[in-house]
């Protein structure tokens, strides 16, 4: 029989406070979404400070053999002094839990906190429990300050800008306000709101005043103005770029708009600017819709909302098994959507599901930062109905607050320790900011494959990431020699395709809306003198979407664009040749991202070039057949362009001299010289100290292929990506993908950062593709989709 017998004595005198170097795990079990509020609580080991669940208590008495923890029990009531007439007032600012901004349920609940010290035996039960109140008299006073100490601490997981605080972007002072004209014509504008029209369509609302003119304007068309405002700034030479919104001046707070800067600004002078024109905020309320309030609405109404969401349809609530909903926890809207689809993925519920107690055996020390770990937590909760119930306890809660939309704490799954876990090498993603879907798939698909094969022994290992990686042909035409050459493009994971506009056609309503009006027999909208000549090409929210077929935007995919600067391998003079992409091989499962983002030339506005939302619909249908896309090799009456050789470079004796004199090896030496193009000693050492933790360092330096299409690669260039931190041979592969645009490449690297390594493994060298007929299925059926709502393009 086993032995559950505890020496509490001594376990009670090993406690010791938890140091700042010490992450403390006090709000939810490192292997479930079990939390204080869940039935049975949390349990905190107090020597390795991890919480763990009551499942979880023999697991962690096997893995740590420690057997005093922390007992947290919370429970919720309504307040009984609850304002329970106050009127709720519309969010003001995109903020959570302050004032103004959209307001927390708990600021209606008060939340009772049972703590106990427990004693748990060697077989997971719990055998003795102490109640805690802060106070020694019961407990030693290391066991006290310990205590006391983890429920001081804010968990580990957290993050500050995960809650309470804005959301919105930091408004910087502009630079034209310091030194802002203001022209003296005499102008007053009256401090009654009743009074102000916009000069030129006689709207009341949406009018923003020119600081500098005392011209007043109405805003733009998707705020439902006639775009004065801006149009009286391009009339006057674009010299006065400074707006506030008249209706929105409080003595609290004012909107400005720099034209020229893009972007909301403030104005350390704005009362006196103000005063110019005879306006005191003093005397002036809030009249009209703030943008704020305006970019609420337009999110919360905006048509692609409705698509999305289903907005109108009659729907059903899905629950049960596999059903499982995450809470977003500060725009992490593309983190839960990024893991519900991967885990509607078979091999990734059978990877993470079906191992995962093996796994949880097997954690690392600290296993809320264990990639494996939080994945097989993840996909446990959302492959069961565990947190799907709803207590009598709850439902009460909801009615005594009149809360109906309550969410249940004990039955949210907040995947953070996940979320850290995979962001702990990628500083962008470990903030609360919004993020692009597809970059984060990559940076998963990266942290997936690294942790497969630093930990080849976890139970059920797999690379899944290898499930969506496809190859693309590239065909390349030289427009000298009318020769042609193909090239494989290995480890694609996504399928980009762009959503062109749709064919217009040339029908007589088409041409002429008007005789179209005339035509239907309605009457013709009054138009103000800027409706016609206005540059902005903004679509307002709630318009209709063009609509586009998907064989469409396939068939743009499959044209060639030209390549400017093209060395041909026949006549070896520069010239012009034509690319093009196709699949040389189709994976399992496929990704495929529709871009939906352009570049749009906004000069004459004075903003350069912009990127810019598209709103048009791909219609995509719910079975796919990509045949259009299959790579056919080299064509009946093509000819082959010439495979092309270069010379090896090779390094300056001097300067691998000076590389190995500082204890670096022979191949370091070659290595820094080649990669800084023999450029001297100093810059080939610096670069050897930069790369000296580099895997392939020491190793010898291999031949490039033969059958490269070798097109020449600026060594400037290559030495302005190789500064970033990558290697001389992921630079050139770069540049060569993107064109020779040193932004664009660098980019790529940065988002293949994971498979750069991949593509020159000893495996991928084995099953090396070659140029032809792609023979796989092309046939896919839709099983999720990830999409962005709203305008913004950052």
């Amino acid at each position: 029989m086993a032995d559950n017998t505890v020496d509490e004595k001594a376990a009670f005198e090993a406690i010791k406070v938890p140091s700042q170097s010490n992450k403390v795990y006090n709000r939810e079990c490192v292997f479930s979404f079990q939390n204080p509020y869940s039935p049975g609580g949390l349990y905190v080991n107090l020597k390795t400070f991890q919480g763990v669940g009551p499942d979880f208590l023999p697991l962690d008495q096997k893995r740590n053999r420690f057997p005093i923890y922390l007992h947290q029990q919370w429970k919720r009531k309504a307040k009984k002094d609850a304002e329970e007439d106050k009127p709720t007032n519309a969010p003001t600012k995109f903020a959570i839990g302050v004032e103004g901004g959209f307001q927390l349920d708990d600021q209606k609940i008060d939340i009772i906190k049972i703590n106990t010290v427990v004693v748990v035996g060697p077989d997971g039960k719990k055998q003795k429990s102490y109640p805690f109140d802060g106070s020694d008299k019961v407990l030693p006073k290391n066991v006290v300050q310990s205590v006391n100490s983890v429920l001081a601490r804010t968990d580990s997981t957290e993050s500050k800008d995960i809650f309470a605080g804005s959301l919105e972007e930091e408004v910087k002072e502009s630079k034209f306000a310091k030194d802002l004209v203001q022209l003296d014509n005499g102008k007053k504008i009256p401090n009654d709101h009743e009074k102000w029209a916009c000069e030129d369509s006689g709207l009341k609302k949406n009018l923003w005043l020119n600081l500098s003119t005392g011209y007043i304007g109405s805003g733009r068309k998707e705020t439902g103005g006639t775009e004065a405002a801006i149009k009286h700034y391009e009339d006057t030479g674009r010299k006065y770029p400074l707006v506030v919104k008249l209706g929105t001046i409080t003595p609290e707070k004012v909107e400005i708009y720099s034209y020229a800067e893009n972007a909301m600004v403030s104005d350390a002078l704005i009362d006196k600017h103000l005063a110019h024109w005879g306006l005191d905020r003093k005397k002036l309320f809030q009249t009209d819709k703030d943008m704020t309030q305006l970019s609420i609405e337009a999110q919360s109404k905006a048509f692609e909302a409705s698509l999305i969401t289903g907005e109108g349809e009659k729907q059903e609530v899905a629950t049960g098994v596999g059903y499982q909903g995450l809470v977003n926890f500060g725009n992490t809207c593309y983190l839960n959507s990024t893991f519900q689809l991967l885990f509607s993925v078979p091999e990734f519920k059978k990877r993470y599901v079906e191992f995962a107690s093996r796994v949880f055996e097997r954690s690392p020390s600290d296993p809320a930062a264990d990639i494996t770990t939080q994945l097989s937590k993840l996909a446990t909760a959302l492959n069961s109905d565990k947190y799907q119930g709803e207590t009598d306890e709850h439902k009460k809660l909801k009615e005594d607050t009149k809360l109906p939309e309550l969410s249940d704490p004990a039955a949210e799954v907040k995947p953070k320790m996940l979320k850290k876990a995979v962001a702990r090498d990628h500083w962008e993603f470990s903030g609360g900011r919004q993020q692009d879907a597809q970059e984060y798939i990559l940076h998963v698909f990266q942290a997936i494959s690294r942790d497969a094969k630093q930990f080849p022994s976890t139970p059920g290992n797999s690379d899944l990431t290898k499930l969506f990686e496809f190859a693309s042909e590239e065909k390349t035409v030289d427009a000298q020699s009318k020769q042609v050459g193909y090239k494989i493009q290995p480890g694609q994971t996504f399928l980009q395709v762009p959503i062109p506009k749709p064919q217009q056609s040339t029908s007589k309503k088409e041409e002429d809306p008007e005789a179209a009006q005339k035509e239907s027999g309605e009457p013709k909208e009054k138009k103000s003198k800027t409706a016609s000549s206005s540059s902005s090409a903004t679509v307002a929210a709630g318009a209709k979407m063009e609509t586009v077929e998907y064989e469409a935007c396939f068939k743009r995919m499959l044209e060639a664009y030209t390549l400017q600067g093209y060395t041909s391998p026949v006549t070896q003079q520069k010239g012009v040749a034509y690319r093009s992409s196709r699949m040389r091989t189709f994976p399992q499962y496929l990704f495929i991202q529709m871009l939906r983002f352009e570049q749009v030339d906004m000069t004459k506005e004075g903003k350069g070039y912009q990127i810019q939302k598209i709103r048009r619909m791909a219609n995509m249908p719910v079975e796919l057949d990509i045949k259009m896309l299959a790579s056919t090799g080299l064509q009946k009456g093509e000819t082959a362009l010439p495979k092309a050789k270069k010379a090896k470079p090779q390094a300056k004796p001097e300067i691998v001299v000076a590389v190995t004199s500082m204890g670096f090896s022979q191949n370091a030496g070659i290595r820094a010289a080649l990669a800084t193009q023999n450029a001297g000693a100093e810059q080939a050492v610096n670069w050897v100290l930069m790369h000296s933790q580099d895997a392939d360092i020491n190793d010898p330096i291999q031949d490039g292929d033969d059958d490269d299409e070798e097109e020449e690669v600026d060594a400037g260039k290559v030495s302005q990506v190789a500064a970033m931190g990558f290697n001389q041979k992921h630079a050139i592969k770069a540049l060569k993908a993107t064109d020779g645009d040193v932004a664009r490449a660098i980019d790529w690297l940065f988002s293949r950062a994971g498979q750069l390594d991949d593509d020159s493994s000893s495996e991928q060298k084995k099953k090396k593709i070659e140029p032809g007929q792609n023979t796989d299925s092309p046939k896919y059926k839709i099983m999720g989709f990830i999409s962005h709502i709203g305008m913004l393009s950052n």
